[in-house]
């Protein structure tokens, strides 16, 4: 029988794929649908059929799986954020640690993996301390503030609610959009490349209840935009965080960033501070029970879960401190976060990371933490490595979706490190690296999967390779 696009079909979904689709078969093909679980019977329509393997999209949910929840969130049908809202917590874990195995069988061709646990979350919500919502328009062309909506690539879902921040946030998101109808703002349509209201990032310090609000947009700025943003500042100024069950949060900091983008001219993004601190401050506590303290720019990377990025962190200690090191190596280092929790423990740090700012903010870290053996190089890692006369015996990698390059496994391999911890986004680039780091002579010892975005179909993971 020849499929055809568009074609309903009934099927019944077996397990989920990485990245969060449920996998059925149909007449022999797997195939992939989105909002679907284990255990569910549904009807789907296909939007891509190849030899072997078709996409559908969801129609009609026949018969829930049993272990079927109501959505938390009312959006959750339309807003794609959170893929597994309708799934039990223990479930959740399950699946994302099955894909850390599989992917260590599959692509890293290590047999019985050695995965320990998944550590999870205690905050299956409110967990994040990083939100960006989008200005924009829905599909009917309404004035919308919230979410890029799944596949759509200008669309944006009016967001009056969201359980991945605080409810203190949600409570600045309806503010500002209620303040930005009034002043009938246009946002920014970059089909044409015209208009104003682009972004609106809300970050909070999860230990400290320190908020830093972060209002972007284009350079094309209305007359009235410097009575208006008096107004503005005032608003943000006066909401009311008392309520918050977790503390009395309130905004810190209020920035406006106006991005300049012509043809020929590099993308400028002019930060101006409009209220309050420079920076947000935000505190990791060791697993000793000492706290280190970090100051976040506006633009700064910075883990969205603050209490498991402890639990992340700690776990490359632990790692770390199974054999005595002096020099150690942390690469694509951010803001300086995995070699400051390591700088106590070792004689020397050398961190090494493209972003300027960043590496700008993690020597300012180290001051203000009083730590004084840690050094954070600028630059690209793989011309950095070659650079560098310092023989590491811990090498710490905690590297974009992509992985690693071979040139850079290459280089790895010439420093003779004993250790390599790998800390993943993704564990398909970091079991296929792993592979090429075998080559080389490191095996892998241990995976602990860590649960950093419950609700979604995210996984960081943490490898232990251990040479000779």
């Amino acid at each position: 029988m020849n499929l055809q696009k568009g074609q309903i079909i009934e099927l019944d979904i077996e397990k989920i794929a990485f990245g969060g689709n449920g996998i059925g078969k149909y007449e022999g093909r797997v195939v992939f649908v989105p909002g679907t679980m284990p255990g569910d019977k549904v009807k789907a329509s296909f939007t891509r059929i190849k030899d072997s393997f078709a996409e559908a999209d969801l129609v009609e949910v026949v018969k829930g799986s049993v272990d079927r929840l109501a959505p938390k969130c009312k959006f959750f049908e339309k807003c794609g954020g959170c893929q597994f809202q309708f799934m039990p917590y223990e479930m959740q874990l399950q699946i994302k640690k099955q894909q850390v195995v599989d992917a260590f069988e599959r692509i890293g061709k290590i047999p019985n993996p050695p995965v320990s646990e998944i550590i999870g979350c205690e905050m299956q919500y409110y967990y994040r301390n990083k939100m960006e919502f989008s200005f924009g328009y829905d599909a009917e062309m309404n004035f919308a503030l919230g979410m890029h909506l799944p596949g759509r690539r200008y669309d944006i879902l009016d967001l009056t609610e969201c359980h991945l921040q605080s409810e203190f946030s949600v409570k600045i998101l309806n503010a500002i959009r209620d303040f930005i109808k009034k002043t009938a703002w246009p946002p920014f349509k970059y089909s044409v490349g015209e208009g104003f209201l682009q972004a609106l990032y809300i970050r909070e310090g999860k230990r400290t209840n320190e908020v830093m609000v972060n209002f972007v947009t284009s350079d094309d700025v209305p007359k009235n935009f410097d009575e208006k943003m008096k107004e503005f500042v005032k608003i943000l100024e006066g909401i009311d965080g008392e309520s918050e069950s977790a503390g009395a949060k309130k905004i810190t900091s209020i920035y406006w960033t106006k991005v300049v983008s012509k043809k020929g001219i590099p993308k400028q993004r002019l930060e101006t501070l409009l209220s309050g601190k420079k920076t947000l401050t935000e505190k990791l506590k060791l697993r000793n029970g000492d706290e280190l303290s970090f100051e976040i720019l506006p633009q700064a990377f910075f883990q969205v879960n603050t209490f498991q990025a402890e639990i992340l962190y700690n776990q490359v200690v632990d790692f770390a401190l199974r054999n005595s090191h002096e020099t150690v190596f942390d690469l694509f280092c951010g803001t300086g976060t995995i070699g400051l929790f390591l700088a106590k423990h070792v004689e020397q740090v050398f961190g090494v990371e493209l972003n300027l700012d960043a590496v700008k903010t993690a020597r300012e870290n180290a001051v203000a933490n009083k730590i004084f053996n840690i050094d954070f190089l600028a630059g690209d890692v793989g011309k950095v490595l070659h650079q560098m006369k310092e023989r590491p015996s811990l090498i710490v990698i905690d590297p974009p979706r992509a992985g690693l390059t071979k040139g850079m496994i290459e280089k790895l391999n010439e420093f003779d490190a004993k250790t390599i911890v790998y800390v993943s986004c993704n564990p398909a680039t970091s079991a296929r690296d792993c592979l090429l780091l075998a080559e080389y002579g490191y095996s892998v010892k241990e995976i602990v999967p860590v649960d950093m975005f419950p609700n979604s179909a995210h996984i960081e993971c943490v490898s232990l390779l251990v040479r000779g």
